[in-house]
């Protein structure tokens, strides 16, 4: 397991590549970003709460259409 040292340089890393490919995180994107830095949750679980929140908001879209 790697230190929460190595994490948070890893995860500041992965944030920064893609920022300079032109993505912009939301502050909710962020914090999980910060929950993994800090060794509060694996990325297994974070890739939970990234497919929730993506479930959530194709179920709002569906409802949207009708």
């Amino acid at each position: 397991m790697e230190s929460k040292e190595e994490m948070r340089k890893n995860v500041d890393s992965a944030i920064k590549v893609h920022e300079l490919e032109g993505f912009k995180f939301t502050e909710e994107e962020l914090a999980v970003f910060d929950r993994i830095a800090n060794l509060e949750i694996t990325t297994e679980e974070a890739r939970e709460i990234f497919r929730e929140k993506l479930a959530g908001k194709k179920r709002r879209r569906l409802y949207e259409r009708k």
